[in-house]
Formats: C-alpha cells, sequence, structure tokens
C-alpha cells in the first residue's frame, strides 16, 4: 500500500488534507504533527484509519528519519518563509516525493532554487499546491495556452476575513502586505510596496465590487517562468468585508505591520505585528460594536462564500487581441487549499507528473486535465472578449 505522510495533519489545513485523503485515497496514512494536544484528537476522531507521529521541523534529522520510506509527503507546515525550504531539504535527503501549499512569495523563490538538488535526488517536489497558488497558477496556464502570445496576466482574490479565523492567517495578511512585494512588470521581476495600487475589481456574487491592493504571492514568482514571453504579472487581493480592510490599513499606517520588536516590558518582548494580531483577536471584548458591524456585514452578505478569484489574461491568437476572463468562488477556504494538494499527491502516485525537481503547479501538471478533474467540485466561469489585432502605421 502507498504511504503518504502528511506534515501538520492536526492543524486546519493539515487536518482537511488528511479528511480529503480517507474520502477519495485508498493509502496509509500518518498525520505527523508537532502538537501532542492535535494528534491526540486526531487520535480520538480517526482512531485506526491513521496513523500518528510527532514531528520537529527544526530537527533535521530525526524529519529525514520520519520522511524516509514515504511515497509522498504532503507538506502544511507554516509559516511556509520559515519552514518550506527546510521541508523540501528534508525530503530531497529522504528521497521522498512532495507536496506543499506554500502561499509565501520569498518561500516560493527559496524552493525554487533547490529545484537542481531535488532532480539530483529525483524526487519531484510541487510547491504552491492549494487554490491560491495553485489553481490560479493552473488556470493562468490553461489561458495562456489558448493563446498564441501572452502578455499580462492579472490575478484578484477576496478571502472572507473570519474563514478561517485564526492567528496565522492574520499574520501572513501583515506578511504580504506590509513588506515589499514582487510583481513581474515589461519582462522583469521588481519589488514595489505591499497594500498600494488600489483598484475595483468586478468579482462573482455575492462578494461584487470590491476594492483590492497589490500583495505577496507565489503567482507573480512563478508563472513567468513557465509562460514563456508574458510581459507583465501581478495579482492583487481584499479581506472583507471592506471594514477589515480599513482596520489592517490603519495598523500598517501606523507602523503595527513591522516586524521590529516592540518592548511590552523589560521581560516582554514580540513583533509589532504579533501585538496587532492580539489586538485584532481581543476587539470583540473592548470594541464589540465595532466587530459586531463587520461580523454581521460578513453572515449577511458573504456567509456563502469564503473566498473568490479573478484571473484575466491578455493577449494575442491570430490577428485578434484576446481578454480570457476566468472566475471561480471557494465555499471553505481550507476545503479549497486542501484539494488541490490531494489531487496532486494522487497525480504523484498514479505517475501522472512528468519530471523531477522543484515545481510550481503550473511546471508539475496538465492544467486542462487537472482543472476538468476538479470540475466536479470547483465551477470556473470563462468569458472571452476578442478585437481585431491593428497596427498604428503613424
Amino acid at each position: 500500500m502507498k504511504k503518504i505522510i502528511v506534515l501538520g495533519g492536526a492543524g486546519t489545513m493539515g487536518y482537511e488534507v488528511v479528511k480529503l485523503l480517507l474520502e477519495r485515497t485508498s493509502v496509509d496514512i500518518t498525520v505527523a504533527d508537532a502538537s501532542a494536544k492535535g494528534l491526540k484528537r486526531v487520535q480520538a476522531e480517526m482512531g485506526s484509519k491513521v496513523k500518528t507521529a510527532g514531528a520537529d521541523v527544526n530537527d533535521r534529522e530525526s524529519l529525514v528519519k520520519l520522511l524516509k520510506g514515504a511515497d509522498v509527503v504532503i507538506s502544511t507546515v507554516g509559516p511556509f518563509y520559515k519552514y518550506a525550504a527546510a521541508v523540501i531539504k528534508a525530503a530531497i535527503e529522504a528521497r521522498v516525493n512532495l507536496i506543499d501549499i506554500d502561499d509565501d512569495f520569498d518561500a516560493t523563490k527559496d524552493s525554487l532554487e533547490l529545484d537542481e538538488a531535488a532532480r539530483k535526488a529525483g524526487i519531484a517536489a510541487i510547491i504552491g499546491m492549494g487554490a491560491s497558488p495553485g489553481v490560479t497558477n493552473l488556470i493562468a496556464k490553461l489561458g495562456a495556452s489558448r493563446m498564441d502570445r501572452t502578455d499580462d496576466i492579472r490575478l484578484y482574490w477576496g478571502e472572507s476575513a473570519i474563514d478561517p479565523t485564526g492567528s496565522a492567517a492574520m499574520m501572513h495578511w501583515f506578511h504580504i502586505t506590509a513588506e515589499k512585494v514582487p510583481v513581474f512588470v515589461d519582462g522583469k521581476w521588481v519589488e514595489v510596496q505591499g497594500f498600494t495600487e488600489p483598484e475595483v475589481i468586478e468579482f462573482l456574487p455575492p462578494v461584487g465590487k470590491l476594492e483590492v491592493v497589490l500583495t505577496g504571492h507565489p503567482e507573480p514568482v512563478s508563472l513567468p517562468r513557465y509562460i514563456k514571453g508574458v510581459k507583465n504579472v501581478s495579482i492583487k487581493g481584499a479581506l472583507y468585508p471592506p471594514k477589515m480592510m480599513e482596520l489592517y490599513r490603519w495598523l500598517i499606517d501606523t507602523g503595527f505591520g513591522s516586524t521590529d520588536t516592540f518592548m511590552v516590558n523589560e521581560n516582554v518582548a514580540m513583533p509589532f505585528r504579533e501585538l496587532a494580531v492580539r489586538i485584532i483577536r481581543s476587539m470583540p471584548r473592548f470594541a464589540p460594536e465595532y466587530f459586531k458591524d463587520i461580523l454581521d456585514d460578513a453572515l449577511g452578505k458573504y456567509e456563502a462564500c469564503a473566498g473568490t478569484f479573478k484571473i484575466v489574461v491578455s493577449g494575442q491568437k491570430g490577428d485578434r487581441q484576446v481578454i480570457r476572463t476566468y472566475d471561480l468562488m471557494a465555499n471553505n477556504v481550507a476545503h479549497s487549499t486542501a484539494l488541490p494538494a490531494v489531487m496532486a499527491a494522487q497525480a504523484l502516485l498514479d505517475g501522472k507528473v512528468k519530471g523531477t525537481g522543484v515545481m510550481a503547479p503550473e511546471g508539475a501538471l496538465d492544467a486542462a486535465m487537472f482543472l476538468e478533474a476538479m470540475s466536479k467540485d470547483a465551477k470556473v466561469r470563462e468569458t472571452v472578449t476578442e478585437s481585431k489585432y491593428s497596427i498604428d502605421v503613424n
């Protein structure tokens, strides 16, 4: 029987991965996590359906020992800018295929630099295999494959501020907006300040119009590597309800998004952004009316939509300018992130991933086949706009 290890399997995303593996596969599953309490919960709820193991990703030797003998390891251990490359290095040493759901732009760059080492070890490591990045990358690749020339790829996303809850999601938001982030402009990677260049985008109902801003994400890092000739790649996003964006903007503008250390007293210190997360999480207690307005808005308008995406691919087909726009929605963030990872694991086990090395989703998987397989779980709406290609000779 094939063996899959789920690193971080007792956490929100990892637990969803484990549930989907049980539903969709017949494999030997080991749930590995640093949390003894979390592993006890998994054991109590899943019993003999899974095995459990303690895992410390900071202990390279023990991690390699744990991974050896597995067919695939799925890593959900974050923050990825801290742990992604370390887990890939362990997988390379253990010679085990790997999938992760890395959604940090800097971690993606670090992981891709391990490509040669992974090739030499004969393993495939598919990184960023969630909803965004992941499905968004494959949709962009599919759109580009239907053109003779791809000029621009613009990605937009919106996510409910209350799904999922937790400090990790909040810390991630500060990481991708309060710092310089990568975009691909005129054929070159450049860094720009996050939370800038606001733009109003029309998403599918019930979200509708939403102001989005530049965010740091892996898509602009990886897509230009696989879609040759593309000139511009960017990604903008927002949390909703919009009042949450107002709160985060104020915190970032006043320095609370910084990684600098705040001295609480002579014995206690923490990064400003960690303090900001604690402030946000305590708002229901010290600012109940402010939080109630946000919660009422979320439940009243966005309850049926945990996340939404729009991918706009523009270029040329024959003598026509073409814009292909793809819209999709997610009912649950954890499920929408975990499902692509599980499907990629199935593809690895079935021998449908060709080649070795560290690869983004668009470099490892057949976009059309993968999205077709996902069509039962996620509906994608495609809109095509064409116009006659013209050249100004004056």
